[in-house]
């Protein structure tokens, strides 16, 4: 039996602790002086809950422990749990815990596999962040584009009265009277429209300087389920020591997310050459940072060309169109550009020009 968990402690991606029923560290594998800090020889018979569990859920430790050992009931055994674990250094960590009892001819142990998902946990608040920055600014372009739409007739028709008004000097007053009220009817239709809009878009982001590779780099990280789902191979060609560009750090992740998506995307029905998402990074003519994201996949057809950046333009059926409107819209209130073009031989390429905070030598 020891031979065997010793196998498994050393063969373990995770981290593995072997605890005995009075609750000491029997093992510990390498991945868990990783993890925790502790070495293995400062580790073993030591008292677990002292070494790896916060103070505050000792006792409910040792409670869940004496329980089973008197019941056979163990709430927590053979399921996977999170839950806060403790470092060497005292700082606590999110921890993905699965235990399970094994039993010998001497009594039983318990073998605890745990994972640190830390990252994970970040990539989670990440993508939630990016997802409800995506919604709110959404909404503010579509609250935008009907500002717009509604605004320009309302003003051709408060335009037409008014020009009424000049040419029936003579008229009655009631005519009159009825010719200002279109006016200043459509003029408070207007002002309600804009404070609809401002709901959606109220103060200016927040912007500084960011290292726009490493943004990259963690988008990457963030969409890395699609991309494998869709067996994409990403070739990154970041320019070493990019200037810094002023930018809204969950703005920019989210045009650069979005640009990505879109481009897996492109690439969902090609079967006849390789998947190949490939992002690029350089500094364009000293005064503008140049992202550029290129996808093998179908291209945009040419009559689509001149209106893929329109609020409400899709060639989906389940999607509202607003995904590249946001992202030019961003750039824009960042003072650069999105342009887009096809990829030769296939695939589309987008381009986004960031205006530097200052020259690049």
């Amino acid at each position: 039996m020891q031979d065997a968990l010793r196998l498994v402690l050393e063969t373990a991606l995770d981290a593995v602790v072997v605890m005995r029923s009075d609750g000491v560290v029997a093992d510990w594998n390498d991945r868990a002086v990783d993890v925790f800090g502790w070495s293995r020889n400062e580790a073993v018979g030591r008292t677990m809950a002292d070494l790896i569990i916060p103070e505050r859920y000792r006792e409910a430790h040792r409670t869940g422990l004496q329980r089973y050992l008197e019941t056979g009931i163990g709430n927590v055994l053979g399921t996977r749990i999170e839950v806060a674990g403790l470092r060497k250094n005292g700082k606590e960590f999110p921890v993905e815990l699965s235990i399970s009892p094994v039993r010998d001819n001497k009594g039983v142990l318990f073998v605890g596999c745990l994972r640190d998902i830390t990252e994970r946990n970040a990539l989670r608040l990440a993508r939630g962040e990016v997802s409800r920055v995506t919604q709110r600014m959404a909404m503010g372009e579509v609250a935008g584009s009907i500002a717009r739409e509604i605004g320009e007739p309302l003003g051709a028709v408060a335009a037409n009265a008014r020009a009424v008004l000049q040419r029936l000097t003579g008229s009655t007053p009631e005519v009159r009277a009825a010719l200002q009220g279109i006016v200043n009817d459509s003029q408070r239709a207007n002002e309600v429209i804009e404070k609809i809009r401002l709901i959606f878009n109220p103060d200016p982001p927040t912007k500084a300087l960011l290292d726009v590779n490493k943004l990259i780099r963690e988008v990457i990280t963030l969409v890395r389920g699609e991309i494998e789902n869709q067996r994409v191979s990403v070739r990154c060609e970041l320019a070493n020591e990019l200037p810094p560009v002023p930018a809204n750090l969950v703005q920019l992740q989210q045009v650069i997310v979005s640009l990505v998506t879109n481009a897996v995307e492109a690439m969902d029905d090609v079967a006849d050459r390789p998947r190949v998402l490939r992002i690029k990074t350089e500094v364009y003519e000293t005064s503008h940072l140049l992202i550029t994201v290129e996808d093998s996949g179908v291209g945009i057809d040419p009559k689509d060309h001149n209106s893929i950046l329109e609020p409400f333009f899709t060639t989906k059926s389940n999607r509202m169109g607003m995904g590249l409107a946001i992202c030019w819209s961003v750039i824009a209130n960042h003072g650069g550009r999105l342009a887009v073009a096809h990829g030769q031989p296939h695939g589309s390429i987008f381009q986004v020009f960031l205006p530097l905070g200052h020259r690049s030598r």
